[in-house]
């Protein structure tokens, strides 16, 4: 935003039209961004004023002050994903800020989340009507992006860390149930891997308590048969992939698919998921990064789209 205005006089209604609309919007002073962003932001807004010889507005400076007079230490903060053509405006999302967080790297969102929203985007019709089973899907930001834009008959959230469960549930009623669109159906009990099910629309959403490893159980019990199961920034740790391809297996028929989404950090573990897929007779296809994904300067790491299914 700030480099739009590098040549043009930053005068005082502009800056104060800049600032509503950022740190003093008041969806940011109710759910705040990272504290350090808000600074760096302010910081950098600040020089570039200056650089143009203009006046600093006032409001700008207390802004700043109030930001420095708050804790350098949070435990969580919120991120908020801007929709377009969606039920939803915008999504707002709880995260830890710590990337690993009481044992897991699930209460963030991940690059590889945002790279398979936008391809879900894209292919909307793959999605629309469909039932659709998500594995490992952390804070929620992909699934949330899937309901609102795609329609699906029926999304089902799945993680396995309480931790994790606890504050997806958080964001899913967050942003479903206080919308007149939205009905709370069922909460989490004792005996039950149901966690929140609620309608959206014409969506029924679940999110479930689900293991790789009791996948098997799971599908056999529920009669669980999803159309397409979507999974983003899974594959990095190859201790898990007997377990994650073994439940694909289960899952996976001759008409339905999976799309995985994998940043790549290390190669050598992805060739080790890809050759667990071949042992257990699945193959898979590239698919097309989303035109978004090769245009922004966000990718800190090269993304795959992943297209899995039964050997024929």
């Amino acid at each position: 935003v700030l480099e739009e205005y590098k040549t043009y006089d930053l005068k005082l209604d502009i800056q104060k039209q800049i600032l509503d609309n950022t740190i003093n919007n008041d969806l940011i002073k109710r759910y705040p961004i990272k504290i350090s962003y808000q600074k760096a932001f302010l910081k950098l807004f600040m020089q570039k004023i200056e650089e143009g010889g203009n006046e600093i507005h006032d409001d700008l400076y207390a802004a700043y002050c109030r930001l420095i007079s708050l804790p350098d230490k949070e435990s969580v903060h919120y991120r908020h994903f801007l929709i377009q053509n969606g039920t939803l405006n915008c999504i707002t999302l709880k995260e830890s800020t710590n990337l690993i967080s009481q044992g897991t790297t699930g209460l963030c969102s991940w690059q590889g989340a945002i790279v398979l929203s936008q391809w879900c985007v894209e292919n909307k019709e793959q999605f629309c009507g469909k039932n659709i089973l998500e594995l490992g899907c952390g804070v929620g930001l992909t699934g949330m992006n899937v309901i609102s834009i795609c329609s699906p008959k029926q999304y089902i959230f799945s993680d396995c860390h309480p931790t994790v469960l606890n504050m997806l549930c958080e964001n899913v009623k967050f942003n479903f149930i206080s919308n007149k669109r939205s009905e709370l159906l069922n909460t989490s009990d004792t005996t039950s891997k149901l966690q929140l099910q609620l309608k959206y629309e014409q969506t029924n959403v679940q999110v479930i308590d689900l293991k790789w490893e009791d996948i098997d159980e799971y599908v056999l019990k529920n009669s669980l048969q999803p159309d397409v199961i979507i999974a983003a920034d899974i594959l990095y740790d190859s201790n898990s992939f007997g377990a994650l391809t073994l439940g694909l297996k289960r899952l996976l028929a001759s008409n339905n698919y999976a799309i995985f989404a994998a940043t790549i950090r290390n190669e050598d573990t992805v060739s080790q998921f890809l050759e667990h897929l071949g042992n257990y007779d699945l193959v898979f296809e590239e698919c097309s990064l989303p035109r978004w994904a090769t245009s922004v300067e966000l990718i800190y790491a090269p993304v795959r789209i992943l297209k899995i299914s039964q050997k024929i």
